[in-house]
């Protein structure tokens, strides 16, 4: 039941698997697997308090998952507290330094916050490790855009272009060009 919900979650039915997830739990309240899963759940359904405290559970009985520091450092992000965030995805990044998702969420929290060349770097390095992830492109992007360097971003619109989006994302992308086009943005 658990790799249902885990490929559940890799097609992004993030409410299905948190249905199956907490079954799995209520079975089993130690199965630390679902424990993880359910938390990373949470952190992509914007549920950011329950998310905190299911990784920091799971993370109390196993610190060596990058996905769950990743994750804890997107929700605590969302909660608002930056300095934990820089601190959960160092963490998840020096367990696995190539974790493209992990450059990606930093890369945008160093241009948050102001240190837009950092950014840049690892936004950079993200589409190096993963470049059919419409993500990376997408974020590397708004690091441009933040930069005024409209030549690479018209790149990078291109690239964005080339591959299978979501449909909010290509109409964004697409209003996003024109409105780079015409100096607006």
């Amino acid at each position: 039941m658990i790799d249902q919900a885990e490929l559940l979650m890799r097609e992004g039915a993030f409410e299905k698997a948190k249905l199956l997830l907490s079954e799995i739990i209520l079975e089993d309240p130690a199965n630390l697997r679902a424990i993880c899963d359910i938390g990373i759940a949470y952190t992509e359904t914007g549920e950011n308090e329950k998310a905190i405290r299911a990784l920091l559970h799971y993370i109390g009985n196993d610190d060596s998952n990058p996905y769950a520091w990743e994750a804890l450092g997107c929700a605590r992000f969302r909660m608002g507290d930056v300095n934990l965030s820089m601190e959960n995805l160092r963490r998840s990044l020096a367990i696995s330094p190539h974790n493209a998702s992990a450059l990606r969420n930093l890369g945008i929290l160093y241009s948050i916050i102001g240190k837009k060349s950092d950014g840049l770097r690892l936004l950079q390095k993200s589409i190096k490790l993963a470049p059919q992830d419409y993500r990376n492109h997408y974020a590397l992007n708004c690091a441009y855009r933040d930069l005024g360097k409209n030549e690479e971003r018209e790149k990078i619109f291109e690239r964005l272009l080339e591959l299978d989006l979501p449909e909010a994302v290509r109409k964004d992308v697409e209003v996003s060009r024109i409105r780079m086009k015409l100096g607006w943005d």
